[in-house]
């Protein structure tokens, strides 16, 4: 009897103190397995465990970004999505940047189901094509998915994460790291030539945006707790005090397990000797990173064979809940868009369903890609920026809080201090936006003035007033070909495909915005048979994407019906060079075979970033000028009174109710 009694009340304190256990678990799986492992591995081989400092430090910051997110789901009832359309700035800008985002992120859960198909390749006996084997992997994902049930999908981690500790533990006591080098690892040093390695754990290690995806995983548990405990639907604070507790415990046990994980590989990398015989930065293949790690473990009976299920299933995991997590909080945002907007929407089920297929379409586009680890790192660093600037919402949603649920002062610290880092950070590891992006926009600025002179004339006036006749139209026509032969010749070669990071494409995109499609068309035109003399590779799609340009923001501002915003300007900058490196390049380049699929994927590494940051500094230039149209004409108003120009800009990018009411109105009207 007394250890029954035991047994019970053991049980009635882990029901008590782990009310919410269980999301955490999701949570260190997803981040554990996208890049952690991989990046892992190799610094260890390059670095030992000298970076375990900077492990703990970005988990530091990670967690406080998690518990932020954490606080506000339990103290609101809500998920971090829903509060997205309520954010200051352009209405449901945070909503659209998140979904464009996890659309992204589905190449690098692509390139994660290949890391999961090369490792069963080594396992399985015979000969198979990877590609088959993550095919077959993502069906079995969906299936798994197909119910949208939240206990199955905790209860697989569960015992995957049970699976994977046991082994952890095998491991450490077969392999034991050295109480010294552990502490050597724990002391902040900079090993020589490890600065990119730091910058890559700051990056990678306990994921970035995927965190956020702890809110849906918290919302669901508390959904299926509040059947059973009403008082789980009171939304005070003795509710919050009540619950707040086990939830920083799952929290600190889902980072336990990523910090565990992370360490595991840094020393099996270390183990391996890995590249004792390259120097600090040489780039490991799939291959050598497995060969080495399998020699290590295959002094323990069945090591081999366990590590590689073991490693195939932990990218399969973090698939599993990456693609769940995602769809999830993309079936929010949508509906809670739908719900603001009295638009009648699919149900939220369905939503999820539509979105999975989606994914789907794109992680099988991903396949083709020849190097996953390439597109996760890529994908990671664009994710890193982002993050970094939600990591300011974050702080911002918390101010918002009940005084009871918001963070401490350490706490603002931590996330202030871990957000500009991140961004930063980011930005170093996307080189291309350093080298290319910062001097493209120094050289816009020659073209803002252009703009600035062009703003001032009769013939701009006569064009937003829709008065231009055709001799007015045919200088438009040149003027802005003109500029798209400056942002040609303007832009940086790249020894890559013989490509040119440029900007040509703003001056059709501007041409179209004031004129009409076939005025953007010609001054495409002009701009793109430039670019096609030049020659090279990527001449003829060049071409048709800049007279693409001109075309699709002509129809863009007549389906606006004139009304042109920043938010609107950035979003069209980035959807053009989306089409232009996404679709057109593809699509006129590999099938002649004039690039590579390959070598299509490193341009559009290399340009993407910087091509749309410039193209956005282009519109968003033009943009202030239109809003500000009325003070130009009339003379009146200094225009560069820095007063003025700061109300101007808070004004653009924050608009006031009744004008948000009127685009709303108009757009409804266009649907």
């Amino acid at each position: 009897m007394s250890e029954t009694s035991l047994l019970q009340k053991l049980k009635k304190w882990f029901r008590e103190n782990f009310v919410f256990f269980g999301p955490g678990l999701l949570l260190a799986i997803t981040a554990a397995g996208e890049a952690g492992v991989t990046e892992a591995t190799e610094i260890g081989a390059h670095y030992g465990l000298a970076l375990i400092w900077v492990v703990l430090f970005t988990l530091v910051f990670k967690y406080a970004f998690t518990n932020g997110i954490a606080r506000y789901t339990l103290a609101t009832g809500h998920t971090i999505f829903d509060a997205l359309g309520r954010i200051p700035g352009p209405k449901y800008w945070g909503s659209v940047l998140i979904i464009i985002v996890y659309l992204v992120e589905m190449l690098a859960i692509g390139g994660m189901l290949m890391f999961a198909a090369y490792f069963l390749d080594y396992l399985l006996p015979g000969v198979y094509s990877a590609v088959l084997i993550a095919l077959f992997l993502l069906v079995v994902a969906l299936a798994m998915l197909r119910t949208n049930s939240y206990e199955v999908l905790e209860l697989f981690i569960a015992v995957l994460v049970g699976v994977l500790s046991l082994a952890i533990v095998i491991s450490l006591v077969e392999f034991p790291i050295p109480l010294n080098l552990f502490l050597e690892g724990v002391i902040p040093t900079i090993p020589a030539g490890s600065e990119m390695a730091i910058l890559a754990i700051i990056g990678v290690v306990g994921s970035g945006l995927n965190l956020m995806l702890y809110s849906v995983w918290l919302h669901e548990k508390a959904s299926r707790h509040a059947e059973i405990d009403k008082s789980c639907d009171l939304l005070n604070e003795t509710h919050f005090r009540r619950y707040i507790r086990s939830v920083n415990v799952d929290v600190l046990i889902g980072f336990f397990f990523v910090a565990l994980i992370t360490i595991s590989f840094l020393f099996l990398g270390y183990s391996g000797y890995t590249v004792s015989f390259m120097g600090h930065g040489a780039t490991l293949s799939l291959d050598t990173l497995i060969t080495q790690v399998l020699y290590i473990v295959g002094s323990i009976p069945y090591g081999a064979y366990v590590f590689l299920a073991l490693v195939a299933f932990i990218f399969f995991g973090a698939v599993v809940v990456g693609m769940d997590g995602r769809a999830r909080a993309i079936a929010k945002v949508i509906g809670r868009v739908g719900e603001d907007t009295g638009r009648q929407l699919p149900s939220e089920h369905t939503l999820y369903q539509v979105m999975l297929l989606v994914f789907s379409g794109i992680i099988i586009a991903s396949f083709v890609i020849s190097d996953p680890m390439l597109i996760i790192r890529r994908i990671a660093a664009f994710s890193a920026i982002v993050f970094g600037i939600f990591g300011f919402i974050v702080i911002y949603l918390d101010l918002k809080l009940p005084k009871y649920a918001r963070g401490n002062r350490l706490w603002l610290m931590i996330m202030g201090i871990g957000s500009v880092i991140s961004i930063y950070v980011a930005l170093l590891l996307e080189s291309a936006f350093l080298t290319y992006g910062v001097p493209l926009i120094e050289r816009m600025l020659v073209v803002a003035f252009v703009l600035y002179i062009f703003s001032k004339t009769q013939l701009f006036r006569k064009l937003l007033n829709g008065t231009a006749n055709l001799l007015d139209k045919f200088w438009t026509v040149i003027l802005f070909g003109a500029i798209s032969i400056y942002g040609t010749v303007r832009g940086i070669p790249v020894d890559v495909g013989g490509i040119i990071i440029n900007f040509r494409d703003v001056g059709p995109m501007i041409a179209g915005l004031i004129g009409g499609p076939f005025i953007g068309a010609a001054a495409g035109a002009i701009g793109g048979i430039h670019r096609y003399l030049e020659g090279g590779p990527t001449a003829l799609p060049c071409f048709a994407a800049t007279v693409l340009a001109g075309v699709v923001a002509g129809l863009v501002i007549r389906y606006w019906k004139g009304r042109l915003s920043m938010f609107r300007a950035a979003i069209l900058a980035i959807f053009v060079e989306c089409l232009h490196l996404l679709v057109v390049l593809p699509a006129l380049t590999i099938p002649f075979g004039s690039v590579t699929a390959e070598g299509v994927l490193n341009i559009i590494t290399i340009t993407i970033l910087p091509m749309c940051m410039v193209n956005i500094a282009g519109l968003l230039i033009f943009a202030y000028f239109v809003r500000t149209y009325d003070a130009f004409a009339s003379g009146t108003a200094p225009l560069f009174n820095l007063q003025k120009f700061r109300n101007d800009l808070r004004e653009l990018m924050s608009p006031s109710d009744e004008e948000g009411d009127e685009n709303e109105e108009e757009d409804n009207n266009v649907r």
